[in-house]
């Protein structure tokens, strides 16, 4: 219907017809008279009463939409091409004008009100709808972010815990081949197991000094907490080779080593 909207300039032949009825002392009958005759005529009387309306009450239709609601949305021009599109392409237009009772303007300013609330209405429900998927996009991409971060975080402290058993199943393994078992046992107790010194030599004084760690059994916490930091040195030196295993570069091997520990706490 857009070339129908197009067509707004009366035919040649039809403009001395168009100034008869302007001179006519009854506009209004002799318009409507001239209207159902013209529909009556021929075939083709419809498409010239409809290019007829349009060119006569586009420009007021125009500056009558210009005051619109619906001019906050589309352009005035767009409104009337719209309703002449979906009013006048209706086969029964001019047929409900004329049971309308309706002077022609008013009823071509009321179907163009109520085409432009339609319009008004539709876009408003596609702007929230718009709104809304956009709000539920958002609140989908935060969520999925969220559990991207939370998936990767139980990655990496699983992760960590494996390298650092592999670690500690290295060194455990190094110390009881050269008889350091007892060593081993300090450290676990302390830093796997949260032991203070107090309690690792009270409950291992025996032991300790059967090894050979006499300083440990009379009571030396410091004793102990030198020993505990020796085998905490082999386990970095035993972690820093797994990361390098892993691809990890001698720059950033220093800061995996801290997350990795970092992780171990969280």
């Amino acid at each position: 219907m857009s070339g129908l909207a197009a067509q707004s300039v009366p035919r040649p032949t039809q403009i001395g017809a168009y100034a008869r009825m302007h001179e006519a002392s009854h506009f209004p009958s002799t318009h409507a008279t001239w209207i159902d005759r013209t529909l009556a005529e021929s075939d083709d009387g419809l498409a010239e009463v409809r290019r007829y309306v349009m060119g006569r009450y586009r420009e007021a239709l125009t500056a009558y939409a210009s005051a619109l609601p619906a001019r906050g949305v589309t352009e005035p021009a767009e409104l009337v091409g719209r309703f002449f599109a979906r009013g006048l392409g209706r086969e029964d237009f001019f047929k409900a004008w004329r049971q309308s009772g309706l002077p022609l303007r008013r009823y071509l300013m009321t179907g163009l009100s109520l085409d432009a609330r339609t319009f008004l209405r539709g876009e408003r429900r596609e702007a929230e709808r718009r709104r809304r998927y956009a709000a539920e996009e958002a609140a989908e991409a935060r969520e999925r972010v969220r559990r991207e971060a939370d998936a990767e975080a139980v990655f990496e402290r699983a992760w960590a815990r494996t390298v650092v058993a592999e670690a500690c199943a290295h060194v455990r393994a190094e110390l009881a081949a050269g008889g350091d078992g007892q060593a081993w046992e300090a450290f676990e107790a302390h830093v796997l197991r949260g032991e203070s010194y107090a309690q690792i030599a009270a409950a291992r004084a025996g032991t300790l000094a059967d090894e050979g760690f006499g300083s440990v059994a009379n009571g030396s916490e410091e004793a102990l907490a030198v020993l505990v930091r020796r085998v905490g040195r082999r386990m970095r030196t035993a972690l820093r080779a797994l990361l390098f295993e892993e691809g990890v570069t001698a720059e950033e091997v220093e800061r995996e080593l801290r997350e990795v520990l970092a992780r171990l706490r969280a």
